[in-house]
């Protein structure tokens, strides 16, 4: 059988954390919690559960009537299986997927890329790209602070939430560097 992949373990470690719940429910608790440093599409998210389904990790129970709704719950061998993906070294890096920094990779080049100010048009880009990424990751380091400042001091979460923080100010420093015009 194929080893599991990330999501499989963050729909392991929700239902672990909260008990039974639908696939909309789930996809609730990504977009409040982990949503916010991993990417899961709720189509994955879907998928995913059928996926744990078929392994056993998670059981499912359809409603007799109405609408038969999916209620998901993780099983005793999901369990053993999240715990020993908890206790495993993560052996990777940390992936950037940065649709911001990709935009500005790709932005029209005039001539040589050493000769920078050359095309305002192309310089007046990525001048508003950068504008538009400093007021993005300003937003999220304010919606980051308020989470944060209702979370426990030293728990993992806000941890994470301070991982968080200190991301969304090193991108808008990143940004205001873009922004600024570059020197002849």
């Amino acid at each position: 059988m194929s080893p599991l992949s990330v999501n499989s373990y963050v729909v392991l470690g929700l239902l672990e954390e909260h008990g039974e719940a639908n696939p909309y429910r789930l996809d609730q608790l990504v977009q409040e919690g982990v949503g916010h440093f991993w990417a899961f599409p709720r189509s994955q998210l879907y998928a995913e559960a059928g996926r744990l389904v078929r392994r056993g990790l998670i059981a499912e129970r359809r409603e007799e009537n109405g609408r038969r709704r999916r209620t998901l719950a993780i099983t005793p061998r999901g369990r053993a299986e999240l715990r020993g993906w908890l206790a495993t070294p993560t052996g990777t890096v940390s992936e950037v997927r940065d649709e911001g920094a990709l935009r500005l990779y790709f932005q029209p080049l005039s001539g040589d890329e050493a000769e920078p100010g050359h095309d305002a048009d192309a310089d007046a880009a990525v001048v508003r790209l950068a504008e538009e990424q400093i007021k993005a990751h300003t937003e999220r380091l304010s919606l980051y602070a308020t989470i944060a400042a209702a979370l426990r001091p030293g728990s993992p979460r806000r941890a994470v939430l301070e991982l968080g923080l200190k991301s969304q100010q090193t991108l808008i420093d990143f940004w205001r560097e873009v922004e600024k015009p570059a020197a002849p």
